[in-house]
């Protein structure tokens, strides 16, 4: 059963240099108790999607078209309002990027828990703490460290204590941007566990947002690659990862380390910069990095909608295992092949 459905959302920033489509067009599911990733490069636009779900956008940012639908009720209805307050504040929770740095230094943090639990959550001072014992017992940090401020912590102590205000209020989706950036490798497998353990303890839904195709590797159930503002390939990550369909997305993988396979000794990076989303080209927005454009490639592909299956918004999609061959070779990249 799907809990959150994305329909043909845009959301556009309006600026002084004119209007950036950050999020164009895009629609996606996510089922009860899975873990959906969504990858993709700086600026592809994942972080914009991200907090358009919660309504934690930029001033200048506008949804311009789309829904948001969770459990049924469209969020962005304003008829619905109401309901979608009390989704965007309980139901539906966000871990912003660098939320570990988020913390006020200046209280403790069983301060800074009370306040989620009584102000937002109607708790009693009691019942705050006691909820705070178990949510701290829960992502494994010792309830004597309740009493200590935000530097009294490392890294992955503060991205828990974030992960702990996250669950507070019983959400039924956690929406973690970048969770495990600046960490260690040791901490982010730490991290990404933690998330695997609370998903299934709790049942929660959980959508991972993140540059590093690795970490979807690793953690995650289902995946969403964005590009240019765009969903350009999603399915599950066994059969995204495997066998990519979309030309991007095979040179991601060509851009991070595989110790399993027998690829070059040295990563191949995508040549190239994503287009500038203030004037979008016309036709596949790949096309300009792409070594596999032909002319067709100057008309827009068909766009993904909400799929279970495995699609990719690609001309050549039909193409894709003659197409992953040659991406393997190093020569395909490096000056466009």
């Amino acid at each position: 059963m799907n809990l959150l459905s994305i329909h043909n959302l845009s959301v556009h920033y309006i600026g002084s240099q004119g209007t950036t489509k950050a999020v164009d067009d895009v629609s996606l599911n996510l089922k009860e108790g899975e873990l959906l990733g969504i990858v993709g490069e700086s600026g592809c636009g994942k972080t914009t999607l991200a907090r358009s779900i919660t309504g934690v956008i930029a001033p200048s940012a506008k949804i311009i078209s789309g829904e948001i639908f969770f459990q049924n009720t469209d969020i962005l209805n304003p008829t619905n309002s109401t309901i979608a307050h009390n989704v965007k504040w309980k139901k539906i929770s966000f871990i912003p990027q660098s939320a570990m740095n988020s913390l006020d230094p200046v209280y403790k943090i069983r301060n800074q828990m009370r306040e989620i639990l009584m102000v937002r959550g109607g708790f009693n001072k009691k019942q705050a703490d006691e909820k705070s014992n178990y949510l701290f017992d829960l992502v494994g940090i010792d309830v004597k460290r309740l009493r200590d401020y935000p530097h009294q912590f490392s890294g992955g102590m503060k991205q828990r204590v974030a992960i702990a205000m996250a669950i507070a209020l019983d959400p039924k989706i956690i929406i973690a941007d970048e969770p495990v950036t600046a960490l260690d490798v040791i901490v982010q497998r730490q991290i990404l566990d933690l998330f695997d353990k609370l998903k299934k303890s709790l049942n929660l839904s959980i959508i991972l947002v993140t540059h590093d195709i690795s970490v979807i590797a690793y953690s995650c159930q289902k995946v969403a690659v964005m590009y240019a503002g765009e969903i350009i390939e999603m399915g599950s990550v066994k059969s995204v990862l495997e066998k990519p369909l979309h030309p991007y997305t095979m040179g991601l993988n060509n851009a991070f380390p595989d110790l399993l396979s027998k690829k070059s000794d040295y990563l191949v990076p995508i040549e190239g910069s994503p287009p500038n989303l203030l004037n979008p080209p016309i036709g596949c927005r790949f096309k300009m990095r792409c070594p596999f454009s032909q002319d067709q490639c100057n008309n827009k592909p068909e766009k993904i909608n909400n799929s279970d299956r495995h699609v990719a918004s690609c001309w050549r999609e039909s193409e894709s295992d003659q197409l992953r061959i040659r991406a393997n070779e190093p020569s395909t990249w490096i000056n466009n092949g």
